[in-house]
């Protein structure tokens, strides 16, 4: 018996590796060894405020584009710099911190100290495309702006807005769990969201408080966990992400026959995002430093010092005043999760939906989306 269930679990696990793998392979989208950029990406270079006054028939980027112009015309170039859209930012990355967030996707009770499990699991998050942080309806809308779009075949050039934002985030992960002594647990996971190049990457940790208890009146209570999880983003340079998620979680399983369990769970959970911008061009189509002539810092102020001159005598330096960065994003939701899980011996299936309690506004004036919800499936192995 035992040789065969190991002969089983060997075959089962290297049949769901070679599967993983393959599949992450497709979503990720890679063709002839190289990555592709996705319609997805962000792009919050375009999140940018209008000057106020300003000149009929101009924005801040056609006058970064030619500052002579507005100078002929006796103006100031320097009154019209870009600024940040940071109502917009919020509010996608707020989005997009949710879709990452750590979705505690687990019964309370862990693999026990000798298990270990691991598991391709696929979320699905609700986004809100066609919503704009402007309540005056003034810009487009956050996704439309702050991801990449599409491509046109013929010049390989990006559109200027994304005019069919997905509504759905999916993002794609590798799971792995292990058992500790005193009802320890935990978790890592690699994941990559579709029709981006994006990375999420990170781990849980949690405490089963009643493992052990299988018999007496401890033994008929449900299994409550107590857990912590943190996700982060890589693959732009435009901004970090991170999300922390502190869960509380009860499940119970019901003994089916043939060694089959169903599983139903139960938890509430608290979602911290953390976002930070970088440095963003505005003007990513204008060199300021070619355009300034750049001949090394100031020594006493550190700014770049012009050879190019503007048609009055003055340096050319309108386009460096053109980059910004984004205030900071910091973002608490209340999330709560049902689940339905199924193990049969070695193998583990499970499904979940983790959605706000709560609108995101109440608790966070600044933002104007719907509340989201993630719908995830997982398929699994036991070791």
């Amino acid at each position: 018996m035992r040789n065969r269930r190991a002969t089983y679990a060997a075959l089962v696990s290297i049949a769901f590796g070679v599967g993983g793998v393959v599949a992450l392979a497709g979503f990720l989208g890679i063709s002839e060894g190289e990555a592709r950029a996705g319609g997805m990406d962000p792009t919050p270079e375009r999140f940018v405020a209008q000057p106020p006054n300003l000149p009929s028939g101009q924005t801040c980027q056609s006058i970064a584009r030619n500052p002579g112009a507005l100078v002929s015309a006796g103006l100031t170039p320097q009154n019209y710099a870009c600024r940040p859209d940071n109502a917009s930012f919020k509010n996608m990355i707020s989005e997009l911190g949710f879709a990452i967030a750590p979705n505690a996707f687990y019964p309370a009770r862990t693999t026990g100290i000798g298990g270990f499990a691991v598991s391709i699991e696929a979320s699905y998050t609700r986004i809100s495309p066609e919503r704009t942080a402007d309540d005056t309806g003034g810009t487009a809308p956050y996704w439309h702006l702050g991801t990449r779009g599409s491509q046109d075949p013929n010049t390989k050039q990006y559109s200027v807005i994304n005019n069919a934002p997905d509504s759905i985030i999916q993002i794609y992960a590798i799971k792995a769990r292990k058992g500790l002594p005193l009802g320890f647990e935990i978790a890592g996971s690699l994941g990559t969201i579709a029709n981006t190049s994006l990375w999420v990457g990170g781990g849980d940790v949690r405490w089963s408080l009643l493992e052990g208890f299988r018999t007496g009146a401890l033994g008929l209570m449900p299994d409550v966990s107590v857990g912590a999880g943190v996700r982060t983003l890589s693959g732009t340079q435009s901004f970090y992400l991170t999300t922390a998620a502190f869960d509380v979680k009860m499940s119970k399983p019901i003994t089916l026959q043939d060694s089959a369990q169903l599983i139903p769970t139960l938890g509430y959970q608290r979602v911290v995002i953390f976002g930070d911008s970088n440095v963003v061009d505005s003007t990513p189509n204008v060199d300021a430093l070619a355009q300034c002539g750049s001949d090394g810092p100031d020594p006493v102020t550190g700014a770049p010092r012009c050879r190019n001159k503007l048609p009055n005598g003055a340096e050319n330096n309108v386009d460096i005043s053109n980059s910004f960065t984004f205030k900071k994003v910091r973002v608490h939701r209340h999330r709560a999760i049902i689940g339905l899980n199924y193990r049969y011996e070695l193998i583990w299936l499970g499904s979940q939906i983790a959605f706000d309690i709560t609108e995101p506004k109440d608790e966070n004036p600044f933002l104007v989306g719907n509340r989201q919800w993630t719908l995830s499936f997982e398929g699994g192995v036991f070791f």
